[in-house]
């Protein structure tokens, strides 16, 4: 696992931060010196197909120049990916390197992955005469990237506390795992102002795309729906599920509950989470479809204002005349959006 090649593939390894570490370029000479120039193009480019590819992409690593360029793009794009200073798009930043990290590894042998799971500190069990290997039940519990029944430990093989998994699904969760593992890192990190003087309009021109794009996605009716007219309490749980921010079970479920009441179809309020940074279709159509009474026999309503006060899901920063004259959160769409047909009809 010392090769060149892997360093570039999988610069999160310790191996390639050491290689980094001992080539000893400082972030001066990565943002301003020609050898690197290369290495800062690709930096950009992983960063601008977050937004169109949800990954980073992949490139030619025919030579070692090429490896090494691929190597040193990665720092390169984490300060840039910080500078941007947008908590979605750094949530989604890290969802693209991870799934960048998931591709590549499903083409490896299993061997190689094992090796993996050591930098991950994954405690597993493998040997010649079993074909998958298995990961300690806690870890399993810790990292399972769904709650999709797919995921639940009951459908799952476990022996002596550890629980059998073919080769993609450890696969997944080694992505979970490295999809929060640069989040939290960058979160803690501040924008670094040479970065941000040497990518100005970069850094400019991703923002105002974040921006446009988000804002396409308040004003964008879907269905029967328009989410303008949402009550502060929805339009907060919508955002935080947008910008892939870990929404309780209880505010999920008083958003698809919502949703249903209005008539939305299945596939329309799959458009809404699809906004998610870290989107899972198979997951979230379970989920709304248990909501929806599809997959057992009880459709649920939505709460009123009293519960979701009591689950903490009502804004007081947040509430207006309207939320004031309301018990539900259905009674107020219904209200903004009588008003709405009274000024669409002047």
């Amino acid at each position: 696992m010392t090769s060149l090649r892997v360093c570039a593939t999988y610069p999160f390894l310790n191996e390639a931060k050491h290689y980094v570490q001992k080539e000893g370029a400082t972030v001066h000479e990565l943002l301003t010196d020609p050898l690197f120039e290369q290495a800062r193009i690709i930096a950009l480019e992983r960063i601008e197909n977050v937004m169109s590819k949800r990954d980073v992409g992949n490139r030619v690593l025919s030579t070692d120049a090429d490896k090494i360029m691929e190597l040193f793009s990665y720092p390169l794009a984490r300060m840039i990916a910080v500078s941007i200073n947008d908590d979605y798009f750094l949530r989604s930043y890290a969802l693209a390197e991870a799934v960048h990290m998931y591709q590549n590894l499903l083409k490896e042998p299993l061997p190689f992955i094992l090796q993996v799971t050591k930098e991950f500190n994954l405690t597993i069990l493998h040997s010649d005469e079993q074909e998958d290997p298995s990961l300690y039940f806690t870890q399993y519990l810790a990292h399972a990237p769904t709650r999709h029944k797919h995921w639940k430990m009951v459908n799952r093989s476990m022996a002596n506390g550890f629980i059998s998994l073919p080769k993609k699904d450890l696969v997944r969760i080694l992505q979970e795992i490295l999809r929060k593992r640069i989040h939290q890192e960058l979160m803690a990190r501040s924008p670094h102002r040479e970065v941000l003087s040497v990518f100005t309009n970069e850094i400019s021109r991703m923002q105002h795309a974040i921006l446009i794009q988000r804002k396409k996605h308040e004003a964008e009716p879907i269905g029967k729906l328009d989410i303008t007219l949402l009550p502060p309490c929805l339009k907060q749980i919508l955002t935080l599920i947008q910008s892939g921010e870990n929404v309780s079970h209880i505010g999920r479920f008083a958003l698809v509950a919502f949703l249903n009441s209005l008539n939305l179809s299945t596939e329309n309020i799959l458009t809404l989470f699809s906004k998610a940074p870290d989107f899972d279709e198979e997951r979230t159509r379970y989920q709304i479809e248990h909501i929806l009474g599809k997959t057992g026999a009880t459709s649920y309503k939505p709460p009123g204002c009293e519960k979701l006060k009591t689950y903490g899901l009502c804004p007081s920063e947040e509430i207006d005349d309207i939320c004031r004259r309301v018990y539900h959160p259905t009674s107020y769409y219904r209200y903004k959006w009588k008003q709405q047909k009274k000024k669409t009809a002047k």
